[in-house]
């Protein structure tokens, strides 16, 4: 029933923005009396087109990002609010946008969408005195990039807000994770458009090809983040994947670690920067497992005194693997920390309280709950509500109190997503 109500919203929603948009793009037809202008607008509408061919995937794989918006600013202050929405609109049809694969509906959603953001460009573009036709340099510099700035949050809210019912996540998460990032770098593109707009008054609409070199330059810089994210997490997974191999009753630990480590850091309202260097971390909490010898790593049973000792060296072996990992900044600490108690009697340094960084802390916590969860040679794993009886016990002498607050949270999330 919850499912069938949350594509119920979605397609209430689409449809919604689809018609409002769609009103917005067919009240503003172009009109123009001069051939030469209808030319330059369309020229201009087709390098808005080149820049969305090759669009920029966001994290996880939830969409996408263009660098296109310049010009479809400057066609908007040259030629006027009617011709803006249409260059946008139709300009950023995509290849993809074409073939069975895209549903009408959000190829029209997407449509929509940029020409309400366009909309509220002109809108306040206007109230704040902007000029169509010429930028009047510097006057008209503030009406500009505010407008630009509330195109850009129009068009972020009214993604965030359908990701959210399309997903079912709630806004706050929906934001942080997929749209926060990306505003800085739309919002810097701001001042390119604003030289645009001036260069094209001055040398005509076909000197704007030039300025496509640094446009694809921040499309390239886009890129290689999100494939510099991609790769980071493949090759932390990767690695752990290959700890996790050495024992059968481990297998999986590590991902579930970085994944309940990642959800308790968003619970206890971390950047999302830390966020991920934390899921990064979690992935490899373990790869000092790697040091120790297959006699004690494959051990049914408990562990000696002596083959206790050299197990506990597995969290200093891993934090000197990952110090050379610039990426991960202080994760090496994280992990060689991860052992640590609350109350000072865990290994390797016996650091207590705040001594010990609050990601260890976190990692600790997350790292326990899974081994409480999961199938062991020596004990059986508990449910959900016996491991949140532990970790209650366990508040304040081998976890942080905060973090067992926050953890009693996700687990209440984990409880809900089994149902």
């Amino acid at each position: 029933m919850e499912d069938k109500a949350r594509k119920l919203r979605e397609e209430a929603y689409t449809w919604a923005i689809t018609i409002a948009g769609l009103f917005v793009i067919f009240r503003n037809i172009p009109h123009f009396d001069n051939p030469k202008t209808v030319i330059e607008v369309v020229f201009m509408a087709l390098l808005v087109a080149v820049g969305e061919a090759s669009p920029v995937m966001l994290p996880n794989n939830k969409g996408t990002v263009s660098v296109s918006l310049p010009i479809a600013y400057t066609v908007t202050v040259l030629y006027g609010q009617q011709a803006g929405i249409w260059a946008a609109a139709i300009g950023t049809l995509r290849r993809m946008d074409f073939s069975r694969k895209s549903r009408l509906k959000y190829v029209l959603f997407n449509r929509a969408m940029i020409a309400i953001s366009m909309l509220m460009f002109c809108q306040v573009y206007n109230r704040m005195s902007g000029t169509y036709g010429s930028m009047d340099f510097p006057k008209g510099v503030l009406p500009f990039v505010v407008a630009a700035c509330v195109y850009t949050l129009t068009n972020a809210a009214i993604a965030t807000c359908w990701w959210s019912v399309h997903f079912g996540q709630g806004l706050r998460e929906v934001w942080r994770n997929n749209i926060r990032w990306g505003l800085p770098n739309m919002i810097a593109l701001v001042p390119v458009a604003m030289v645009m707009v001036l260069a094209a008054q001055q040398g005509g609409p076909w000197l704007l090809s030039l300025f496509y070199l640094p446009i694809m330059v921040s499309k390239y810089s886009l890129d290689k983040y999100v494939e510099l994210r991609s790769a980071y997490n493949e090759m932390a997974t990767a690695l752990s994947n290959a700890i996790d191999a050495r024992d059968a009753y481990t297998r999986g630990h590590s991902e579930r670690v970085a994944e309940y480590a990642a959800m308790l850091a968003k619970q206890l309202r971390l950047p999302d920067d830390r966020v991920d260097i934390i899921r990064y971390v979690g992935l490899l909490h373990d790869v000092g497992k790697v040091g120790i010898r297959d006699e004690i790593m494959k051990k049914p049973g408990r562990y000696t005194l002596e083959e206790y000792e050299e197990m506990k060296a597995h969290a200093k072996i891993g934090a000197d693997m990952l110090a050379g990992l610039k990426f991960l900044g202080k994760g090496q600490d994280w992990v060689r920390y991860h052992h640590e108690r609350w109350d000072g009697k865990g290994f390797p340094e016996g650091l207590s309280g705040e001594q010990i960084p609050l990601e260890a802390r976190i990692l600790a916590c997350a790292d326990s709950f899974d081994a409480m969860t999961t199938d062991r040679p020596y004990k059986a794993k508990m449910d959900f509500e016996a491991a949140r009886q532990e970790l209650i016990r366990c508040s304040g002498t081998q976890f942080d109190p905060k973090v067992v607050e926050a953890m009693l949270k996700v687990i209440d999330k984990l409880e809900q997503g089994k149902k």
